[in-house]
């Protein structure tokens, strides 16, 4: 394993201080882990897209190799690229690419899920960005959303200092369950790659 070797070396050159990957699936994540350990590297992260509508990670076994092993899972695009956060809607399509992951049927589909958002929001004064941030860390993992300004700074941090119950866990997994995008959004990534390379 080339790349585990190389990111224990840095790591015991004290060129680095953690090592983390990006993208791995449970078992490429394990083997990495016991190649590092057999290096005396601790494995501390892999960063992999997690959210109310892209929950692949708890599908795959990434998450359960996460928390078996210790290494912190980092989410990326916690707000599905601001569909979460109201950012888009039917009537206010994304501007760029994202169009093609967000079209009307999409919409359509997640309006059970958002409305469970927005409710959830209302009762506890938040924002529905907020409340899909804070799913992400009562899953355990640790969220990285965008932020463009201080506004959204400030918005993203206020998913902090407090977590949903587990009923409210409950009716968000339940609701996200009918409208996971993850392997729509793989085959729509994956269009996207060789658009980016031609």
């Amino acid at each position: 394993m080339k790349r585990e070797n190389a990111m224990a070396d840095a790591a015991q050159a004290g060129l680095v201080r953690a090592v983390g990957v990006s993208n791995y699936g449970a078992t490429r994540m394990r083997r990495a882990y016991e190649a590092l350990a057999r290096r005396g590297v601790v494995l501390a992260s892999n960063q992999v897209e997690y959210s109310l509508l892209h929950s692949k990670p708890e599908r795959n076994g990434v998450l359960a190799v996460c928390r078996e092993l210790g290494v912190s899972l980092i989410a990326y695009s916690p707000l599905a690229m601001g569909a979460l956060a109201g950012k888009f809607g039917p009537d206010w399509p994304p501007p760029d690419l994202r169009r093609g992951r967000y079209g009307r049927a999409f919409w359509a589909k997640a309006e059970p899920l958002l409305a469970t958002l927005r409710a959830i929001a209302a009762a506890r004064g938040k924002t529905p960005a907020q409340v899909a941030l804070n799913w992400v860390i009562c899953k355990g993992a640790i969220p990285i959303p965008g932020a463009k300004n201080a506004r959204q700074a400030g918005e993203n941090a206020g998913a902090l200092g407090w977590r949903l119950t587990d009923e409210e866990i409950e009716a968000l997994d339940g609701a996200a369950e009918a409208v996971d995008a993850s392997d729509q959004l793989l085959r729509l990534d994956e269009g996207y790659a060789r658009w980016r390379l031609s």
